[in-house]
Order: structure tokens, then C-alpha cells, then sequence
């Protein structure tokens, strides 16, 4: 009976990954996984006895099991996941010697689920849980009319700005459709640095309501604009449910209606109070937040937070205990038992997961995500300067990529520092990273550094920050890397890259004047006989702090930020400043900011607002959807921009 109950309750579970896997494929994902290597690991009996091939191995190694009758209902297992049943029959010298035979076959095919159509709204930070940048249901705005996009709306939202507040509001979210008194209508969401979640009509700019979540802890550290102790994180959207979830400055994930605000799950406790955490992503019902920079204060010491920021301390600090660098998910999927889990990058604030978009969603839901600086000791729990793959709900880690060079990098701060992004490309499914570094690397996503997880499938050159300079100014690829596949199947990559081209550059064909400060930078994604590349395209207008841009229906939209690319001192060898003096410093523009429209394909300059917009942002995107290009700004307006009527 216990071999039994064993069996069946493993078999549900590998129900509920079917499930999960087949809802990927039906969600409108970019991700279309074609190949899986054989491996005892992830192969399933079933799978072995459908393919000659694996079958004969299966036969050679295991001849006992052949007519066993406990292995009538085993197809959907694998046989590490018998081997405690079925000892000594198996055992660890066996699967070894049949996955070294397994590894030589063909990888098997798993064919993919046709797509449903992409939906022109902007659900989540970055379009989709890939972290593409890519609307691919915006037909409105063409390459053709984009010239005609004028400003037809600015709205206050009202949230103060502070010195020690750089982001005073999260970049939008928008719903379509939503239901609200007296009809339906498109919704955009923003969450204010005061714990004010607003709701604006996405075409007239009007507020609809806002609700306010007032911390009830009080931080015992004065705030900075390094841990300002305000929310950071943009909301993402549950579109199916009716619902959006997002983190207010006392560190509850909460998930409320579309249409009024009202409270659909108590609110549970996912990061510390003022913490700093990164934008929410929602894949299959678990919500994921990344989070680091040790601003948190853990209150509770009977948190699981708090055993994990204690066990990583070298000294007992005297003030609060400060949380730990982590991934964060929550199964929402019943809403009246959320269950959080979390991954920790390390034991303190090294290693912090970076980049605005958070974690990408992978193949089989596993998702990717980018460290930055700190101990790099995998084996002691440190993963700094790496990408990692963790198993759904941040179970575990499943694969990583450090770079050869991680020691020199870490040693002049040019880890991570922005998201990566997961595509698909030539039969694969890839991830394409960059940092501060300026080394754009493509990935294979279900091996991401090979053997010894620091070969990538492909490198670029140094593309800039040949002053090696993490901050100060701040240079290199900042934010998130955009992906975009155009109708004849030809993908695309964007990086937006903070100062000046290096003199190890590639040559881009097509320019738009030189780019002292900032661009967007333009890749073609090559495969020549199985060798994957990149070439360079194109790059944009000088730029100061360029946002991670975003394309829809073959325009790339790309946003100077206009933001301060100093942190700590007036200029290169000064002396470092205080924060309460360099506050001000990060909190005065270097000039207005600027969005741009190119041509996704020649970078051809399509249309840029000019003047129009007066202020600045920091760590934002723009967001295109509904006909219409959003921005916001540090004094906390939404603007949008559209065509005439």
C-alpha cells in the first residue's frame, strides 16, 4: 500500500506539471518548446517505450522490469522516480550508465499547442512573462501613421515627489475590457510610492479610483534614494480572474478586482517591509517577485525571512534585521490558501536578483533571472553574477550560466543589471542576457552554460563602458534586453546601453548620429548550420539613460530617460558624497525626457515627441497598447500618446 499511495500521488503530480505545461502553450506564450535531450531524469517511461531507440536502452539496462506488473501504471513516471520502490533493480550506477547511452540519441520533439491570439492590452511588465517587450496585437500604430502621434493626455496622479525617491510611480499595466459601472472599459493601473494604487481610463486619462494601503510598520533606518522604504515593484494583471496583485511598502502581496478595488485574498506576507523588490510576473497562478539590496526590515523573527537573512550574516548588525536576497512566489491559484515559497540567492544582500522585469518565464514554466555583485560561492548559497533557472513556484535550481570573467567583473561592479529575455529561435528555446558589463550573451535555455556552466552558445564583443564603471556614471546595459520576431520569422534583439560605444565595438550598419550618453542598440539573431549569433543592425538617437524599449506591429518605441547616470560623487574623482547630499544629485535631470519611434527592422527614425515631455523618470518602460503609447514620469504623470480622430 505505502509503494502504492507513493505511486499515486506522484502520478497526480506529474498530472498537475501536464497541466501546467499544456496551459503554458495555451496562454499566448512566445515559448513553443520543440526538443527535450533524453535523460532518466526527465524522460518518462512512456516516452521511452515510443521511441525504438530510448526503448532498446531502456530494455538493455533494466531487463527485470520488462513484464513487471507494478510497471503497468508507471508510463508517466521516470525511474529515479521508482527507485525507491524498486530497489536494488535501481540504482544510481545503472541510470548513470543508460543516461551516458541516452545522451548520444536525437533530442525527442514535443510539439506544440497552436497559439491563441495575442490580446492588445499590457498585462505585465514587459507585454508578457517572457519579458519580450513585444505587443503583438497592436495593429493600430504602423510604421505608416506612427508620424502622426500627438499627446492626448497628461494625468496627475498626485503622489509626492522626495529626494529619496527616484521611482515616485511604477510603470502602467493595462487591462482591456474591464467591467465598470455603466460599461466596459479599457483600465490602466499604476502604484504610487505613497501606497496609492490608482485606476485610469487607458483613453481619456481620467481617474476611475484609487485605493490607499498605509504601512502600519514604521522603519527604524532613515529612508534613502539607495532604500527610499517605498514600493518598487509594478503590478501585473490576472486577466482570466478579474483581478491585478501588487506589493504596497509593507511587503503583503495583495490581490484585488479590476473594476473596484475590492479585496478578492487576504493579503499575505511575500518580501519585508521596504523591501526593494522588482516587477511582479504571473505564470500559471503563481505570482514571482525578485527582490535584494538588504533594504527590507524583517519584523517578524519567526519568519522564514528572517532565519535566512541570520544564517548569511557575518556579525549581527545592530539595527533591524535586513532581509536577504530572494525569489519569491506565491500559488494563488486558490485564493483562500496562498502558499508562498522562496529561492535565496544568498544569505544577505550579495547576489541580489537585478533587472526591472524581474524574472522571464522559461520552458516547462521553470523561469530565468539575472545577479548582481557580491560572494560568488555556489556551493555555500552565493550566486552572484550568474543567470539561473529555477524549477516553478522557485522550488529549486535547475541550471546556471556565470561568466569565465565573473572574478574581474565582480571586482569593478559590472554584474547584472538587467532582465533577460526568453524567445524562441531556429528549434530552440534561447535566453539572451547583458549587463553592465556590456557583453551581450545568447543562451540556450535548456542548457545555459553547457558542461560547465560558463559557455554560452554565443558572445558578443564589448559593446561599451570600456571605463569599466558599474556607477559613477552608471554604464552598460541597464533594465532589459527586447525581443522582437518580425512576420517572416526573422528575430530581433534591444539592448539599451547606458554611455558611450567601445572601442571593441562591432560596426552597425545604420546609425542615427553618434551617441556620446546612451542608445538602443539593434541585433538580427542568426543561425548559420546550427551555429547561433547575433549581427548588428542598427542603433538610435543619442540618448541619455535609455529605458528598455518596446515594439508593436514592427516600430520599436525607445524613451530617454533623461535621468542622472551619477550616484555618488559630482564627478569622477571627487570625493563620495553622503546620501542625504547625494540625493539631490540623482534627483536633477541631465535634460527632458524623450521618446522615439524606428522602424524595427533599418532603425529609420520614425517620429519623437521632442519637447513635449518636461520631466525625467527612473527605472521605467514605456508601454505601447489600445492605439496609444504610454509614459510616465518622476513627477507622477501619466502621458499618452496617440493618433488624431
Amino acid at each position: 500500500m505505502g509503494w502504492k499511495r507513493v505511486f499515486l500521488m506522484s502520478k497526480f503530480s506529474k498530472l498537475l506539471v501536464a497541466a501546467s505545461f499544456a496551459s503554458l502553450l495555451c496562454a499566448g506564450s512566445s515559448l513553443a518548446q520543440t526538443s527535450m535531450p533524453w535523460s532518466t531524469e526527465d524522460s518518462t517511461i512512456a516516452d521511452m517505450m515510443a521511441n525504438p531507440q530510448a526503448r532498446a536502452i531502456y530494455q538493455k539496462h533494466f531487463p527485470e522490469l520488462i513484464g513487471d506488473p507494478r510497471m503497468k501504471e508507471a508510463g508517466p513516471r521516470t525511474l529515479p522516480e521508482l527507485r525507491l520502490s524498486l530497489q536494488p533493480i535501481i540504482n544510481r550506477q545503472k541510470l548513470d550508465a543508460m543516461d551516458a547511452e541516452l545522451k548520444a540519441l536525437p533530442p525527442r520533439v514535443i510539439a506544440a499547442a497552436p497559439q491563441p491570439p495575442a490580446v492588445n492590452e499590457w498585462v505585465t511588465w514587459g507585454y508578457d512573462p517572457e519579458r519580450s517587450g513585444w505587443n503583438r496585437a497592436e495593429t493600430t500604430l504602423t510604421k505608416a501613421n506612427v508620424k502622426g502621434l500627438r499627446q492626448v493626455f497628461s494625468t496627475a496622479l498626485g503622489v509626492p515627489t522626495n529626494l529619496d525617491v527616484l521611482s515616485t510611480v511604477t510603470a502602467p499595466v493595462i487591462a482591456a475590457g474591464v467591467a465598470m459601472p455603466g460599461g466596459n472599459k479599457d483600465v490602466m493601473f499604476i502604484l504610487g510610492a505613497n501606497d496609492v494604487l490608482y485606476a485610469v481610463d487607458a483613453n481619456s486619462g481620467a481617474k476611475l479610483w484609487e485605493k490607499a494601503y498605509p504601512n502600519p510598520h514604521k522603519p527604524t533606518k532613515a529612508a534613502t534614494w539607495l532604500c527610499p522604504n517605498t514600493p518598487n515593484a509594478t503590478p501585473t494583471i490576472d486577466k482570466a480572474r478579474g483581478l491585478i496583485f501588487f506589493m504596497a511598502s509593507d511587503g503583503l502581496l495583495r490581490g484585488i478586482s479590476l473594476t473596484d478595488g475590492a479585496e478578492k485574498m487576504k493579503p499575505v506576507e511575500f518580501i519585508a517591509p521596504f523591501g526593494r523588490a522588482w516587477s511582479l510576473n504571473l505564470i500559471d497562478g503563481i505570482v514571482y517577485s525578485t527582490s535584494g539590496r538588504a533594504c527590507g526590515e524583517v519584523v517578524d523573527k519567526t519568519s522564514p525571512m528572517y532565519d535566512a537573512a541570520r544564517s548569511g550574516l557575518r556579525r549581527v548588525p545592530a539595527g533591524p534585521m535586513l532581509d536577504a536576497s530572494a525569489v519569491q512566489a506565491a500559488d494563488t491559484r486558490n485564493l483562500d490558501n496562498v502558499r508562498v515559497t522562496r529561492f535565496y540567492t544568498s544569505g544577505a544582500r550579495p547576489a541580489a536578483p537585478w533587472g526591472r522585469g524581474s524574472l522571464a518565464r522559461g520552458p516547462g514554466n521553470s523561469v530565468y533571472l539575472e545577479t548582481s555583485n557580491g560572494r560568488y560561492d555556489p556551493a555555500a548559497g552565493d550566486f552572484s553574477e550568474s543567470i539561473l533557472r529555477l524549477a516553478p513556484q522557485a522550488t529549486r535550481l535547475m541550471d546556471s550560466f556565470t561568466p569565465t570573467n565573473y572574478a574581474h567583473n565582480l571586482a569593478k561592479d559590472l554584474s547584472g543589471s538587467a532582465s533577460p529575455v526568453v524567445f524562441n529561435f531556429a528549434g530552440k528555446t534561447l535566453v539572451a542576457a547583458s549587463q553592465k558589463e556590456s557583453v551581450l550573451r545568447i543562451l540556450d535555455a535548456e542548457r545555459l552554460g553547457g558542461d560547465n556552466h560558463m559557455t554560452p552558445l554565443w558572445a558578443s564583443p564589448r559593446l561599451g563602458n570600456d571605463a569599466e564603471t558599474g556607477t559613477d556614471p552608471g554604464r552598460g546595459v541597464w533594465g532589459a534586453i527586447t525581443t522582437y520576431e518580425n512576420p517572416q520569422g526573422r528575430r530581433f534583439l534591444y539592448l539599451p546601453m547606458l554611455g558611450e560605444p567601445s572601442t571593441q565595438s562591432p560596426v552597425f550598419p545604420m546609425t542615427n548620429g553618434p551617441r556620446p550618453n546612451g542608445a538602443v542598440l539593434a541585433f538580427e539573431v542568426k543561425n548559420d548550420n546550427g551555429k547561433i549569433s547575433a549581427v548588428p543592425l542598427w542603433t538610435s538617437d543619442d540618448m541619455v539613460m535609455p529605458d528598455p524599449p518596446v515594439v508593436a506591429n514592427g516600430v520599436v518605441y525607445a524613451l530617454a530617460s533623461a535621468g542622472q547616470a551619477m550616484q555618488n560623487f559630482a564627478k569622477p574623482g571627487d570625493q563620495r558624497m553622503p546620501t542625504t547630499v547625494s540625493n539631490k544629485l540623482r534627483s536633477t535631470p541631465v535634460t527632458h525626457m524623450q521618446l522615439f519611434a524606428y522602424d524595427a527592422e533599418t532603425g529609420k527614425r520614425l517620429w519623437t515627441s521632442g519637447k513635449t515631455l518636461d520631466s525625467w523618470v527612473h527605472f521605467s518602460e514605456p508601454v505601447v497598447a489600445l492605439g496609444k503609447v504610454y509614459v510616465v514620469t518622476h513627477d507622477a504623470r501619466v502621458v499618452a500618446f496617440g493618433l488624431r480622430k
